[in-house]
């Protein structure tokens, strides 16, 4: 019985043997630096992600904690690259649809007096950035007929609401027009791409109420895209 308990034994331990080799053969196989940018790519370390980086580390004689630190430090900065990623696409496509509000004015009629910036950082930011984007004067047989408008471009909406302002911000134009003593308005495009909306429409700030709005209350506001703009001064409507 001996004899057979022996090499049975033997058996289980050249199986074990052959199946920690094949293992560590599969570690190897994948280097510590493909490891590293495989999750780089996924953008998460999961656990098991963080077992093998530490497994294969130790195989090559790294330190595995140092490794799966900086990883952790790296998706941060990614993160934060991203959001600013993020931020530079929004303000291009104000950008954009601000530029092609501007091209409605006639530079014939409309002197741009102001175009702000909006920029700020740790909430410091210039008296003009809270102001609507762009200042404009109609110059008609020698006199000036102030007037100001704010830019906003919405993607295809989801239901039936539209937000065109943030909350506070209708409230700071409205005071603005009532400083000022001229009339603000809104340019609201939606759908299409920025520089070349699909709908658009001119808001007057004195008539609403609340920064959003319902679909079927944007039908009266609607403006022909390929028109250029028009401002009656006795009236104070821009259409």
């Amino acid at each position: 019985m001996l004899p057979i308990s022996l090499i049975i034994l033997g058996g289980i331990l050249l199986i074990s043997g052959i199946v920690l080799l094949v293992k560590s053969k599969s570690i190897k196989n994948e280097s510590l630096t493909q490891a590293i940018a495989a999750v780089k790519a996924d953008g998460i370390l999961t656990p098991k992600e963080e077992k093998l980086i530490l497994e294969i580390a130790k195989i090559e004689g790294k330190d595995g904690n140092a490794t799966i630190a900086k990883i952790r430090r790296d998706l941060e900065e990614s993160e934060e690259d991203s959001e600013t990623e993020l931020i530079d696409v929004n303000q291009k496509a104000g950008l954009d649809f601000e530029k092609f509000v501007v091209q409605k004015f006639d530079k014939k009629y409309f002197k741009i007096r102001n175009w702000a910036g909006d920029k700020f950082v740790d909430g410091r930011y210039a008296d003009t950035t809270t102001q609507p984007d762009i200042q404009l004067s109609l110059i008609l047989r020698g006199q000036s007929y102030p007037l100001a408008v704010e830019c906003k471009w919405r993607s295809e909406p989801n239901g039936n609401f539209i937000r065109f302002a943030k909350d506070g911000q209708l409230e700071r134009h409205k005071a603005f027009a009532q400083q000022e003593n001229y009339p603000v308005f809104i340019a609201l495009g939606i759908g299409g791409k920025p520089s070349s909306p699909a709908e658009l429409y001119i808001l007057p700030i004195q008539e609403l109420k609340k920064p959003i709005l319902h679909k079927a209350g944007l039908g009266k506001y609607r403006k022909k895209i390929d028109s250029d703009f028009f401002f009656d001064q006795e009236s104070n409507n821009l259409r």
